[in-house]
C-alpha cells in the first residue's frame, strides 16, 4: 500500500492563517465585552487553529527552499 502525499501550496496556509486569527479577535473581542467564559474558549482553540497553520506554513517553506 502506498500513500500518496498531497503537496498543498503555502498560499492556502497563510489565507488559512490569516482567517483564523481575525475569527480568534473576533471571539477574543466577544469575550471581553460579554464577559462569557465561552467565546473564550471558542478564542483560545481558534488561536491554537491559527498558531498551527502557521508553524505548518513555515515547515512549508523551509522544505520547498
Amino acid at each position: 500500500m502506498t500513500e500518496q502525499q498531497r503537496v498543498t501550496s503555502p498560499k492556502f496556509y497563510k489565507n488559512a492563517a490569516v482567517v483564523f486569527y481575525v475569527i480568534g479577535f473576533i471571539l477574543l473581542w466577544q469575550a471581553i465585552v460579554h464577559r462569557d467564559w465561552a467565546y473564550g474558549a471558542f478564542a483560545a482553540i481558534t488561536f491554537l487553529n491559527a498558531i498551527m497553520t502557521t508553524l505548518k506554513l513555515i515547515s512549508i517553506r523551509e522544505t520547498k527552499s
